[in-house]
């Protein structure tokens, strides 16, 4: 075959998503497009077996899952209906701090510290709420605008939510792009606080001296379960809000 024949490169391709995955994206797409509202009762397990040509062992899984996530209430002997969205505090919108780099017409690049699997401390185990000792995905990231160091993220996942999460390329995307990129129907709790810089955050932050910085911790809810939290922290005097 010729070295340069198109039959001759490689190809790769992601793997098709597993049958009940499927159903769970199906279901997802048609609660957050609007058409199954809150309370909205959906097709029985037989009805959707015949229209989507899936096994009903499958289905009730993927109905199963998305009604322990929060996404649906099943009534035994009536029926399965859309739960109401649960209010969770959402108190800032926040861009990706690639595009805010962007958008001030500087350059973007991360350094990734550590990306690593390791077991939940208490402090953990009670932010991402699993219990200590399992098995959780922690990144450490300083995000830096042209060369400047403009933000530290301290970021634990669950391990059992997002299995890929280690997987990603994190130079090419941040990890809220991931996350929000992988699951549907996501809220967010923010918390904002102000704090001197300590050793630790001097460091990765190439700070000559104490300096106040602006820290936001957010928690990222997948129905009622926590996908990941997030520790952000930002110099003062090189960024601010608005």
């Amino acid at each position: 075959m010729p070295k340069n024949s198109p039959l001759s490169k490689t190809v790769s391709y992601a793997p098709p998503k597993p049958l009940y995955e499927q159903v769970k994206s199906y279901v997802l797409k048609r609660i957050s497009s609007g058409d199954w509202p809150a309370y909205c009762r959906l097709p029985s397990e037989h009805t959707m077996v015949k229209d989507m040509g899936i096994s009903r062992m499958t289905i009730h899984r993927a109905l199963r899952e998305l009604t322990q996530a929060g996404f649906l209430e099943r009534i035994q002997g009536v029926g399965t209906f859309v739960a109401p969205i649960k209010a969770v505090p959402k108190n800032l919108e926040l861009n990706d701090i690639d595009q805010v780099i962007r958008a001030r017409g500087s350059k973007h690049h991360c350094k990734i510290h550590f990306l690593q699997a390791e077991p939940a401390d208490t402090d953990a185990a009670n932010l991402i709420a699993v219990s200590e000792g399992d098995q959780i995905f922690r990144s450490y990231f300083v995000h830096y605008e042209n060369d400047i160091p403009l933000m530290l993220e301290d970021r634990h996942v669950s391990a059992t939510l997002f299995p890929e999460y280690l997987e990603m390329d994190f130079h090419d995307s941040t990890a809220d792009r991931c996350i929000s990129n992988r699951f549907a129907l996501l809220s967010h709790e923010h918390n904002i606080q102000a704090k001197v810089s300590d050793a630790e955050i001097s460091h990765f932050l190439a700070l000559d001296a104490a300096t106040a910085c602006l820290v936001i911790n957010c928690r990222t809810w997948f129905g009622e379960k926590i996908v990941s939290t997030a520790r952000m922290v930002y110099p003062g005097d090189r960024y601010h809000l608005g």
